[in-house]
């Protein structure tokens, strides 16, 4: 398993990496923003630890970059001081996986990085899953609507194949978090977060949305 950790306080760069190293992981890293996109572009990682005040080419740039780019998604764990809702939401809507706000455990870092790379990114089933507009392409993990690629996080992609498996069930709550965190939600408003996100992205895309059934639970439902 390989991480790249992408954190310009060589401190907590170094205790990180010491720490992985030792629980088996293969790891590298990255001081800014701009060296984070070249190892990325030059090299395969299955997570990404990422601090968003970085010199340079900060965090949101870099999840910015990576989701213009053609590369499969990869799972990415945000490690940063900054604890306002904005930044949380932004992140995840750039991109971002999970959110762990500094200080933290290694335990936890290590504990999530195993949950994120557990569920990987969809491995290839052979098909496409449709609903009305919107396909959802299961060997190369591509949404698109009507044809125009639909940009989502790794997070909202797992929301979206979970409702697609069978648009008139409702999903609950319990059943969706264990979905995209087998170890446990990160936070009370993960879900919540991630449902919002892709609200929005079918929405703007003209695609339908996601329902909320007060009490039930969720499922996807056209737009009249």
């Amino acid at each position: 398993m390989r991480v790249l950790i992408v954190e310009n306080d060589t401190t907590i760069a170094e205790n990180l990496y010491t720490y992985l190293e030792l629980k088996g992981f293969a790891v590298d890293a990255a001081y800014d923003g701009n060296g984070a996109l070249t190892l990325l572009q030059e090299q395969d990682f299955d997570a990404l630890v990422l601090d968003l005040g970085l010199p340079g080419l900060d965090g949101f740039g870099v999840l910015q970059a990576l989701r213009q780019s053609k590369q499969t998604p990869i799972p990415t764990l945000v490690l940063t001081a900054r604890s306002q809702l904005e930044s949380k939401l932004t992140a995840f809507d750039l991109g971002a996986d999970d959110y762990l706000i500094k200080p933290f455990a290694l335990a936890e870092v290590e504990a999530r990085l195993r949950a994120l790379m557990r569920r990987g990114p969809p491995q290839v089933q052979h098909g496409s899953l449709h609903w009305g507009s919107l396909e959802y392409n299961l060997d190369t993990a591509l949404v698109s609507v009507d044809g125009q690629e639909l940009h989502l996080s790794f997070k909202a992609r797992q929301l979206l194949e979970a409702l697609l498996r069978d648009p008139q069930a409702i999903l609950t709550r319990r059943s969706l978090e264990k979905t995209l965190w087998p170890q446990g939600a990160p936070s009370p408003e993960a879900l919540r977060s991630q449902i919002h996100l892709l609200r929005r992205a079918l929405s703007e895309a003209g695609a339908g949305t996601v329902e909320t059934l007060p009490g039930m639970g969720w499922r996807l439902q056209q737009e009249s």
